[in-house]
Protein backbone atom coordinates (compact mmCIF):
# COMPACT_ATOMS: atom_id res chain seq x y z
CA UNK A 1 0.00 0.00 0.00
CA UNK A 2 1.34 3.75 -1.11
CA UNK A 3 2.30 5.68 1.83
CA UNK A 4 -0.26 8.58 2.91
CA UNK A 5 0.23 11.50 0.75
CA UNK A 6 -1.31 13.55 3.65
CA UNK A 7 0.00 14.14 7.25
CA UNK A 8 -2.59 12.55 9.78
CA UNK A 9 -1.39 15.85 11.54
CA UNK A 10 -2.74 17.69 9.15
CA UNK A 11 -7.04 18.89 8.94
CA UNK A 12 -7.84 18.02 5.24
CA UNK A 13 -10.77 19.00 3.03
CA UNK A 14 -11.86 17.52 -0.26
CA UNK A 15 -14.09 18.12 -3.25
CA UNK A 16 -14.41 15.50 -5.44
CA UNK A 17 -17.30 15.72 -8.07
CA UNK A 18 -17.33 11.94 -9.72
CA UNK A 19 -16.55 8.71 -8.76
CA UNK A 20 -13.18 8.80 -10.47
CA UNK A 21 -12.37 11.60 -7.75
CA UNK A 22 -13.51 9.38 -5.37
CA UNK A 23 -11.06 6.73 -6.43
CA UNK A 24 -8.32 8.88 -6.53
CA UNK A 25 -8.52 9.71 -2.57
CA UNK A 26 -8.81 6.38 -2.04
CA UNK A 27 -6.41 4.90 -3.92
CA UNK A 28 -3.81 7.72 -2.78
CA UNK A 29 -4.97 7.10 0.62
CA UNK A 30 -6.07 10.55 1.60
CA UNK A 31 -8.21 10.61 4.53
CA UNK A 32 -9.81 14.12 4.35
CA UNK A 33 -11.29 15.52 7.14
CA UNK A 34 -14.56 16.75 5.39
CA UNK A 35 -15.53 15.61 2.02
CA UNK A 36 -17.75 18.62 0.36
CA UNK A 37 -19.77 17.09 -2.42
CA UNK A 38 -22.74 18.92 -4.24
CA UNK A 39 -24.33 16.08 -6.30
CA UNK A 40 -27.04 13.61 -4.29
CA UNK A 41 -25.84 11.24 -7.34
CA UNK A 42 -22.89 11.08 -4.83
CA UNK A 43 -23.83 11.07 -1.48
CA UNK A 44 -24.11 7.21 -1.22
CA UNK A 45 -20.93 6.54 -1.97
CA UNK A 46 -19.00 9.16 -0.05
CA UNK A 47 -21.18 8.24 2.47
CA UNK A 48 -19.95 4.77 2.82
CA UNK A 49 -16.32 5.56 2.32
CA UNK A 50 -16.22 8.46 4.41
CA UNK A 51 -19.07 8.05 7.14
CA UNK A 52 -19.48 11.29 9.16
CA UNK A 53 -16.99 13.38 7.57
CA UNK A 54 -18.97 14.68 4.54
CA UNK A 55 -20.77 18.16 3.92
CA UNK A 56 -23.52 18.93 1.29
CA UNK A 57 -22.84 22.22 -0.97
CA UNK A 58 -25.71 22.06 -3.43
CA UNK A 59 -25.42 23.75 -6.69
CA UNK A 60 -25.57 26.96 -8.27
CA UNK A 61 -28.91 28.09 -9.64
CA UNK A 62 -29.31 27.97 -13.03
CA UNK A 63 -31.76 30.47 -15.12
CA UNK A 64 -34.26 29.95 -17.30
CA UNK A 65 -34.77 31.87 -21.11
CA UNK A 66 -36.41 34.77 -19.64
CA UNK A 67 -35.13 38.05 -17.94
CA UNK A 68 -37.33 37.38 -14.83
CA UNK A 69 -35.31 33.62 -14.33
CA UNK A 70 -32.23 35.23 -14.55
CA UNK A 71 -32.40 38.21 -12.13
CA UNK A 72 -33.32 35.47 -9.72
CA UNK A 73 -30.50 32.92 -10.21
CA UNK A 74 -28.59 35.94 -9.51
CA UNK A 75 -30.24 36.11 -6.38
CA UNK A 76 -30.33 32.71 -5.75
CA UNK A 77 -26.39 32.64 -6.52
CA UNK A 78 -25.27 35.90 -3.80
CA UNK A 79 -27.15 33.99 -1.58
CA UNK A 80 -25.58 30.27 -2.26
CA UNK A 81 -21.95 31.24 -2.33
CA UNK A 82 -22.79 33.33 1.57
CA UNK A 83 -23.80 29.90 2.02
CA UNK A 84 -21.25 27.83 1.12
CA UNK A 85 -18.71 30.33 2.70
CA UNK A 86 -21.09 29.95 6.39
CA UNK A 87 -20.90 26.31 6.40
CA UNK A 88 -17.40 26.11 6.51
CA UNK A 89 -16.75 29.25 8.56
CA UNK A 90 -16.38 26.62 11.39
CA UNK A 91 -13.60 24.47 10.12
CA UNK A 92 -9.87 24.84 9.57
CA UNK A 93 -8.04 23.23 6.98
CA UNK A 94 -4.28 22.84 6.29
CA UNK A 95 -4.85 22.00 2.79
CA UNK A 96 -8.10 21.21 0.21
CA UNK A 97 -7.65 18.68 -2.21
CA UNK A 98 -9.18 20.04 -5.62
CA UNK A 99 -10.24 18.80 -8.82
CA UNK A 100 -11.96 20.84 -11.04
CA UNK A 101 -10.18 23.80 -11.86
CA UNK A 102 -11.92 26.16 -13.99
CA UNK A 103 -15.27 25.83 -12.05
CA UNK A 104 -16.54 29.15 -9.98
CA UNK A 105 -17.20 26.99 -7.00
CA UNK A 106 -13.65 25.86 -6.68
CA UNK A 107 -12.24 29.09 -7.39
CA UNK A 108 -14.43 31.01 -4.69
CA UNK A 109 -13.32 28.22 -2.02
CA UNK A 110 -9.75 29.34 -3.01
CA UNK A 111 -10.67 32.82 -1.75
CA UNK A 112 -11.55 31.08 1.96
CA UNK A 113 -8.75 32.17 4.50
CA UNK A 114 -9.82 28.92 6.51
CA UNK A 115 -9.35 26.04 3.32
CA UNK A 116 -5.61 26.18 3.73
CA UNK A 117 -3.23 25.53 0.71
CA UNK A 118 -5.06 23.97 -2.25
CA UNK A 119 -3.94 20.45 -4.20
CA UNK A 120 -4.94 20.71 -7.52
CA UNK A 121 -5.72 16.55 -8.11
CA UNK A 122 -5.92 15.24 -11.87
CA UNK A 123 -9.35 15.24 -13.05
CA UNK A 124 -8.74 12.58 -15.82
CA UNK A 125 -7.77 13.84 -19.43
CA UNK A 126 -9.20 17.24 -19.43
CA UNK A 127 -6.35 17.56 -16.65
CA UNK A 128 -3.64 17.64 -19.19
CA UNK A 129 -5.11 18.60 -22.75
CA UNK A 130 -7.51 21.20 -23.67
CA UNK A 131 -9.89 19.11 -25.49
CA UNK A 132 -12.38 22.18 -26.02
CA UNK A 133 -11.27 25.66 -27.92
CA UNK A 134 -10.71 28.63 -25.16
CA UNK A 135 -13.45 30.47 -27.23
CA UNK A 136 -16.27 28.10 -25.77
CA UNK A 137 -14.80 27.95 -22.20
CA UNK A 138 -15.10 31.82 -22.86
CA UNK A 139 -18.53 32.17 -23.92
CA UNK A 140 -19.54 29.42 -21.34
CA UNK A 141 -18.08 31.50 -18.73
CA UNK A 142 -19.95 35.26 -19.78
CA UNK A 143 -23.46 32.83 -19.28
CA UNK A 144 -22.15 31.93 -16.11
CA UNK A 145 -21.47 35.60 -14.61
CA UNK A 146 -24.68 37.01 -16.35
CA UNK A 147 -26.38 34.31 -13.84
CA UNK A 148 -24.51 35.15 -11.24
CA UNK A 149 -21.96 32.65 -10.16
CA UNK A 150 -18.43 33.21 -8.63
CA UNK A 151 -16.95 35.83 -11.40
CA UNK A 152 -13.44 35.36 -10.81
CA UNK A 153 -11.54 34.50 -13.98
CA UNK A 154 -14.68 33.01 -14.90
CA UNK A 155 -13.68 32.60 -18.87
CA UNK A 156 -10.44 31.13 -17.91
CA UNK A 157 -10.21 27.55 -18.41
CA UNK A 158 -6.92 27.27 -16.40
CA UNK A 159 -6.54 28.22 -12.68
CA UNK A 160 -2.70 30.08 -11.85
CA UNK A 161 -0.81 26.43 -11.06
CA UNK A 162 1.71 27.72 -9.88
CA UNK A 163 -0.20 29.11 -6.70
CA UNK A 164 -1.03 25.42 -6.28
CA UNK A 165 0.40 21.93 -5.74
CA UNK A 166 -0.23 19.82 -8.62
CA UNK A 167 -0.64 15.80 -8.49
CA UNK A 168 -1.43 13.49 -11.44
CA UNK A 169 -0.72 10.37 -12.67
CA UNK A 170 0.79 11.00 -15.98
CA UNK A 171 3.24 14.18 -16.04
CA UNK A 172 4.26 14.75 -12.51
CA UNK A 173 3.35 11.17 -11.37
CA UNK A 174 2.57 11.71 -7.99
CA UNK A 175 -0.48 9.98 -7.57
CA UNK A 176 -1.65 6.51 -8.43
CA UNK A 177 -5.24 4.97 -9.84
CA UNK A 178 -5.42 1.18 -9.18
CA UNK A 179 -7.07 -0.05 -12.48
CA UNK A 180 -9.68 -2.57 -12.10
CA UNK A 181 -8.33 -5.63 -12.69
CA UNK A 182 -8.52 -7.82 -15.30
CA UNK A 183 -12.09 -9.22 -15.72
CA UNK A 184 -12.67 -13.36 -14.94
CA UNK A 185 -14.94 -13.38 -17.99
CA UNK A 186 -12.77 -13.02 -21.19
CA UNK A 187 -15.01 -11.73 -24.72
CA UNK A 188 -13.28 -11.76 -28.07
CA UNK A 189 -14.23 -8.15 -28.95
CA UNK A 190 -13.30 -4.78 -29.05
CA UNK A 191 -15.17 -2.52 -26.36
CA UNK A 192 -16.16 1.28 -27.64
CA UNK A 193 -16.43 3.04 -24.65
CA UNK A 194 -19.14 5.61 -25.17
CA UNK A 195 -19.06 9.71 -25.48
CA UNK A 196 -22.01 11.57 -25.34
CA UNK A 197 -20.76 13.62 -28.36
CA UNK A 198 -24.25 14.24 -29.53
CA UNK A 199 -25.93 14.67 -26.00
CA UNK A 200 -22.90 17.43 -25.72
CA UNK A 201 -23.63 18.56 -29.20
CA UNK A 202 -19.93 18.13 -29.97
CA UNK A 203 -20.80 16.26 -33.46
CA UNK A 204 -23.70 15.83 -34.74
CA UNK A 205 -26.43 12.42 -35.38
CA UNK A 206 -25.46 11.33 -38.57
CA UNK A 207 -21.55 11.89 -38.37
CA UNK A 208 -21.64 10.03 -34.87
CA UNK A 209 -23.79 7.22 -37.01
CA UNK A 210 -21.49 7.11 -39.67
CA UNK A 211 -18.44 7.00 -37.39
CA UNK A 212 -19.96 3.64 -35.38
CA UNK A 213 -20.67 1.97 -39.24
CA UNK A 214 -17.18 2.53 -40.06
CA UNK A 215 -15.81 1.07 -36.68
CA UNK A 216 -18.01 -2.22 -37.37
CA UNK A 217 -16.43 -2.58 -40.56
CA UNK A 218 -13.03 -2.18 -40.16
CA UNK A 219 -12.81 -4.18 -36.68
CA UNK A 220 -11.64 -7.90 -36.79
CA UNK A 221 -13.72 -8.62 -33.71
CA UNK A 222 -17.83 -7.95 -32.80
CA UNK A 223 -18.02 -4.84 -31.22
CA UNK A 224 -19.64 -4.17 -28.09
CA UNK A 225 -20.25 -0.46 -26.71
CA UNK A 226 -20.46 0.41 -23.23
CA UNK A 227 -22.49 3.92 -22.96
CA UNK A 228 -21.72 6.69 -21.28
CA UNK A 229 -24.29 8.05 -18.42
CA UNK A 230 -24.96 10.91 -20.11
CA UNK A 231 -26.05 9.09 -23.48
CA UNK A 232 -29.98 8.89 -24.65
CA UNK A 233 -30.42 5.07 -24.77
CA UNK A 234 -33.05 5.26 -27.16
CA UNK A 235 -31.21 7.60 -29.57
CA UNK A 236 -28.38 5.30 -29.09
CA UNK A 237 -29.82 1.91 -30.09
CA UNK A 238 -30.80 3.28 -33.86
CA UNK A 239 -27.25 4.64 -33.61
CA UNK A 240 -25.45 1.40 -33.55
CA UNK A 241 -26.57 -0.86 -36.18
CA UNK A 242 -24.31 -4.04 -35.72
CA UNK A 243 -23.10 -3.14 -32.69
CA UNK A 244 -23.98 -4.65 -29.18
CA UNK A 245 -25.24 -2.11 -26.70
CA UNK A 246 -23.65 -3.34 -23.42
CA UNK A 247 -26.03 -2.18 -20.20
CA UNK A 248 -23.71 -0.08 -18.00
CA UNK A 249 -25.48 0.46 -14.10
CA UNK A 250 -22.31 0.52 -12.13
CA UNK A 251 -19.45 2.12 -14.71
CA UNK A 252 -17.28 1.56 -16.42
CA UNK A 253 -14.67 0.33 -13.87
CA UNK A 254 -17.01 -2.65 -12.31
CA UNK A 255 -17.76 -3.61 -16.20
CA UNK A 256 -13.98 -4.41 -16.70
CA UNK A 257 -13.83 -6.06 -12.95
CA UNK A 258 -16.24 -8.46 -15.00
CA UNK A 259 -15.11 -8.71 -18.22
CA UNK A 260 -11.74 -7.95 -20.13
CA UNK A 261 -11.91 -7.71 -23.93
CA UNK A 262 -9.65 -8.42 -26.63
CA UNK A 263 -9.14 -4.31 -27.30
CA UNK A 264 -10.89 -1.32 -25.93
CA UNK A 265 -11.30 2.07 -28.02
CA UNK A 266 -12.97 5.23 -27.10
CA UNK A 267 -13.78 8.32 -29.37
CA UNK A 268 -12.54 10.65 -26.24
CA UNK A 269 -12.90 8.97 -22.81
CA UNK A 270 -10.41 9.34 -19.82
CA UNK A 271 -11.63 5.69 -19.24
CA UNK A 272 -9.57 4.50 -21.55
CA UNK A 273 -6.77 6.14 -19.34
CA UNK A 274 -8.31 4.14 -16.13
CA UNK A 275 -8.15 1.16 -17.21
CA UNK A 276 -4.49 -0.43 -17.37
CA UNK A 277 -4.92 -1.91 -20.78
CA UNK A 278 -2.51 0.61 -22.56
CA UNK A 279 -1.63 -1.68 -24.92
CA UNK A 280 -4.66 -3.03 -26.04
CA UNK A 281 -6.17 0.82 -26.02
CA UNK A 282 -6.83 3.14 -29.04
CA UNK A 283 -8.44 7.00 -29.21
CA UNK A 284 -10.86 7.39 -32.32
CA UNK A 285 -11.19 11.14 -31.98
CA UNK A 286 -10.20 11.76 -35.88
CA UNK A 287 -12.37 8.84 -36.72
CA UNK A 288 -15.49 10.89 -35.54
CA UNK A 289 -14.51 13.66 -36.98
CA UNK A 290 -12.58 15.29 -34.45
CA UNK A 291 -9.41 16.36 -35.75
CA UNK A 292 -8.10 19.07 -33.21
CA UNK A 293 -8.69 16.61 -30.73
CA UNK A 294 -7.14 14.07 -32.56
CA UNK A 295 -3.82 16.90 -32.85
CA UNK A 296 -4.04 17.52 -29.14
CA UNK A 297 -4.39 13.74 -27.82
CA UNK A 298 -1.32 13.33 -30.50
CA UNK A 299 0.90 15.99 -28.90
CA UNK A 300 0.76 15.15 -25.65
CA UNK A 301 3.63 13.63 -24.89
CA UNK A 302 2.76 11.62 -21.80
CA UNK A 303 -0.25 10.11 -23.76
CA UNK A 304 0.14 6.28 -23.03
CA UNK A 305 -2.56 5.36 -25.33
CA UNK A 306 -2.18 4.59 -29.40
CA UNK A 307 -4.34 7.10 -31.71
CA UNK A 308 -6.20 5.90 -34.94
CA UNK A 309 -7.52 8.20 -37.36
CA UNK A 310 -9.82 6.25 -39.91
CA UNK A 311 -11.10 2.87 -40.37
CA UNK A 312 -7.51 1.39 -41.71
CA UNK A 313 -5.43 2.44 -39.12
CA UNK A 314 -8.48 0.99 -36.31
CA UNK A 315 -7.91 -2.29 -38.25
CA UNK A 316 -4.13 -2.22 -38.39
CA UNK A 317 -3.78 -1.55 -34.85
CA UNK A 318 -6.21 -4.33 -33.89
CA UNK A 319 -4.46 -7.07 -36.21
CA UNK A 320 -1.24 -6.08 -34.89
CA UNK A 321 -2.25 -6.64 -30.53
CA UNK A 322 0.43 -8.14 -28.52
CA UNK A 323 -1.22 -11.95 -27.49
CA UNK A 324 -3.53 -11.95 -25.17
Amino acid sequence: MQAAILSAAEPVAALPRSRLHLQFLLDNNAEPDLVLFRDEVIREPLERHFAGRTLFLGRETLPGRSLTTLAAARRANRVYYRSVAAALAPYRFARTILFLEGEPLERFLQTLPNLGAVELWEDGLSHYVDLTSDRWYAARGLVQAAAGFYPRHITRRRIERANVTVRDRFERRSLVLHPPGRGGMARDELLLIGSPLVEDRIRGEHHVRAALAEIAAASPYPVRYLPHPREDLTRLKHRLGTITLEPNPEGLAAHAARYHYTGYAAAISTGLLDLGQDARSVFLPGLFGLKRMARVLRDWPANPVALADDGAALRSFLENLPPA
